[in-house]
């Protein structure tokens, strides 16, 4: 892609992996689009078969699912109880508090630490009618992570009947040193749940294909209030290949740490506010919410789409998704610019 071209199309808005899918995600369904006619499996059961031999797991302890919304709807729907309650942060993933409103759910917020998550502030709302709560680590929107430790004090201080959710959507993208080995931690801890997906560095949002990984008993509930053939064919098959690509991860993974570190270290020294990030992606926040609007729509106006926070829970802060090193040097050209004719 030319410079015109990434100039007149920066979608930066929804985390989507700049370099696109898998390539053997890509060839795998190509060689199986005449499929397309026939059911999948009601379960994937080829899929959690592959990803189990990739883990060193029992098949039991994986449900696989379409995107990690369903299996955040399933849990949120039909695990928590009416008299109990749900734990989220006040800044993250919308899906949670939007999930938890729907099925009337009562959810408590627990307030942020410099943009990250406090795990003192979320066990000071717990009690014993607290059913889950529920992490994304890295965070979406802010990037930061809790670290192993802090995770260990929430599960040494919860009920075993209290559920501890970790949604790993970035994991891949993290290289923090004390980032949580959580398939480790579950040995010892069976009340934590882990979320991973296919959506971000595999490059397959489009597919839907996300995986829960816990205790057979849980994983059993999973697969009960799961209707049939969520997971379509395709996303599957894609998913099922893309799982050996080790070297487009790594790629896609030491990329976006590189231009990770090179796009905060330009924005903040153009004076922007901006939270060291372990995702693909920079949360950006300003002083009020004024000033937040007419930045985005300067940006706007030069066609770079960047996603407002509000609905995450932060009405003065954007998003910014890393995108590839052409298009990070057109971000930076926009930012200065911007910069420039305003200040």
């Amino acid at each position: 892609m030319d410079l015109n071209q990434i100039q007149n199309n920066i979608k930066l808005s929804q985390n989507e992996n700049p370099f696109g899918p898998s390539p053997k995600a890509i060839e795998a369904v190509l060689n199986n689009c005449n499929k397309v006619s026939v059911y999948p499996e009601p379960h994937s059961t080829s899929l959690i078969t592959r990803l189990a031999e990739k883990l060193n797991l029992s098949n039991e302890k994986i449900f696989v699912s379409s995107g990690l919304i369903e299996s955040i709807d399933i849990l949120i729907r039909n695990f928590i109880a009416k008299d109990e309650n749900l734990i989220i942060p006040e800044l993250t993933f919308v899906a949670y508090k939007i999930l938890a409103d729907i099925f009337k759910k009562e959810v408590r917020l627990s307030k942020m630490k410099d943009f990250g998550i406090d795990v003192e502030d979320i066990l000071s709302r717990y009690d014993d009618k607290t059913k889950a709560i529920i992490v994304a680590n890295p965070n979406n929107p802010t990037g930061t992570v809790i670290s192993e430790n802090e995770l260990i004090k929430i599960l040494d201080y919860v009920q075993l009947s209290t559920l501890v959710v970790i949604d790993e959507a970035y994991l891949e993208y993290a290289n923090h040193p004390d980032f949580p080995d959580t398939l480790k931690l579950q040995k010892k801890y069976p009340n934590l749940i882990v979320m991973r997906t296919f959506s971000k560095i595999y490059g397959l949002a489009g597919l839907r294909v996300g995986y829960t990984i816990a205790t057979e008993e849980l994983i059993k509930q999973f697969d009960y209030y799961q209707a049939p053939f969520t997971v379509n064919k395709m996303a599957a098959i894609a998913a099922y290949n893309a799982i050996d690509d080790d070297g487009f991860v790594k790629m896609c993974s030491v990329a976006n740490s590189t231009s990770r570190e090179k796009l905060f270290n330009e924005i903040t020294s153009m004076g922007w506010k901006v939270v060291p990030s372990e995702g693909n992606f920079l949360f950006v926040h300003f002083d009020n919410e004024k000033d937040r609007d007419f930045f985005f729509d300067l940006l706007e106006e030069k066609k770079m789409l960047v996603r407002k926070t509000d609905l995450f829970g932060e009405k003065r802060a954007f998003r910014i998704t890393i995108g590839t090193p052409e298009m990070n040097d057109v971000v930076i050209k926009y930012l200065r610019e911007i910069k420039v004719m305003n200040y």
